[in-house]
């Protein structure tokens, strides 16, 4: 299993503090969760570590485009978590 890169690492720690509530699609991507490339490669994990979603917006009447977590990506998050701060986080 290779290691993920630091930005994949802050998406996926992103995604897990929202939980099922997920990252909403702003306009131009889902900048709060990281670039479409990182996303994309969360997705693209074995096993998937992201997945976007739709769900309707009752009050509005639309669709609402997110980026979510997906039950691997918790476990492995979870599993993983010290070892990556370990190697991601600067001490001040």
């Amino acid at each position: 299993m290779a290691l993920l890169s630091e930005a994949q690492w802050k998406s996926l720690a992103r995604l897990y503090a929202m939980g099922p509530v997920g990252i909403e699609y702003d306009g131009s991507g889902y900048g709060a969760a990281g670039s479409w490339g990182v996303i994309l490669s969360l997705r693209e994990h074995d096993p998937t570590l992201a997945r976007e979603v739709t769900r309707l917006d009752p009050a509005n009447r639309r669709m609402i485009y997110l980026v979510v977590i997906t039950e691997a990506g918790e476990r492995f998050y979870e599993e993983h978590r010290r070892l990556y701060n370990a190697l991601y986080l600067k001490s001040d």
